[in-house]
């Protein structure tokens, strides 16, 4: 039953690294919010929602986007392609 625990354990704070504000590139260059200049984003995912298989309820099979929020001014940035988290 430890060794559950432990595994958990772990899994949560991979969960609260993922969520953390952290600095991201892509192409090869360092991500800046375009509205404040702040270097720090929080991570998430969103769907790219399409008239046709919403008419149908078919909206889980969308494709999506990652989105990078501003740590600082809550600016929401949207990249078709994973952004490469720095330091990793």
């Amino acid at each position: 039953m430890g060794r559950f625990f432990n595994a958990l354990k772990a899994g949560v704070a991979g969960m609260m690294e993922g969520t953390q504000p952290s600095e991201y590139a892509i192409a090869g260059r360092r991500l800046r919010c375009p509205h404040c200049g702040h270097e720090k984003f929080t991570p998430g995912r969103a769907l790219l929602n399409t008239a046709g298989r919403t008419f149908f309820n078919l909206d889980w099979t969308d494709p999506s986007a990652t989105i990078l929020v501003c740590s600082e001014c809550g600016r929401i940035e949207w990249f078709a392609q994973q952004p490469d988290r720095k330091g990793e």
